[in-house]
């Protein structure tokens, strides 16, 4: 990947077709995720977090393989009725929230799409956005406040002590634990000892913040893990 600022002056001329199948993402082993996306995500991927540039982030775990994302088929299309995280459907566009608070809309460079004779215009002939990236704009300002309230989830995490980097395992029906590897994840036993506490202050916080949610979908998630294993042992 190589990320660019996307600006009228030095794009004027591109246009891009974007992906039709899900081929570009077939080495992708995780993708980030928005907090929003939880309960759609968690009936199909295992929801871990994985240190990033900002820190730790959810993603959703795609396959168990390094450079192997087990939900595009061998024809490259992703698994009918699969859930794309936002953070797919938006390539090779993506927001970057600059130190001054703005997004700036970023390129995949490294795109095989973009073309200045083929496919959807960018910018209009005076500069403007043509309707259809002034919906991918709308569409990345939609990710980004939703990224600023996922970062704000992970903060009360870490600030709780909650998250901790443990080995996650699978268990095969009539066979041994096997080991899938080191991720972050909520630590069951710290979120115990919060909800015996006396007063019960950060529970209820993180109840009336939507956090504590999204913590047990997190972990109900964890068990597509075995299903993924399965997949693998059976390839």
């Amino acid at each position: 990947m190589l990320p660019t600022p996307l600006n009228k002056e030095e794009h004027a001329s591109l246009r891009v077709t974007l992906p039709r199948n899900a081929r570009y993402g077939a080495t992708q082993q995780v993708a980030a995720l928005q907090a929003v996306e939880f309960p759609e995500v968690a009936v199909t991927y295992p929801i871990i977090f994985v240190e990033g540039p900002r820190g730790l982030t959810p993603c959703a775990l795609l396959g168990l393989e390094q450079g192997r994302n087990q939900y595009v088929t061998r024809d490259g299309d992703w698994r009918p009725h699969t859930y794309r995280p936002a953070s797919v459907r938006a390539y090779p566009f993506f927001p970057v929230e600059e130190e001054d608070g703005e997004m700036t809309v970023y390129i995949d460079a490294d795109y095989d799409g973009w073309s200045t004779v083929e496919g959807d215009r960018l910018f209009e002939d005076d500069g403007s956005l043509t309707p259809f990236l002034a919906e991918r704009v709308e569409f990345l300002r939609q990710c980004a406040w939703e990224a600023q309230r996922t970062r704000n989830f992970t903060k009360e995490l870490l600030r709780l002590d909650l998250l901790k980097q443990q080995t996650l395992t699978v268990t095969p029906a009539g066979g041994d634990t096997v080991q899938i590897g080191e991720y972050w994840a909520v630590d069951e036993e710290r979120l115990k000892e919060i909800g015996t506490g006396d007063p019960l202050a950060d529970l209820i916080s993180l109840n009336l913040k939507g956090y504590l949610k999204l913590i047990h979908t997190h972990l109900i998630s964890l068990q597509n893990l075995t299903g993924l294993y399965s997949e693998l042992a059976n390839d």
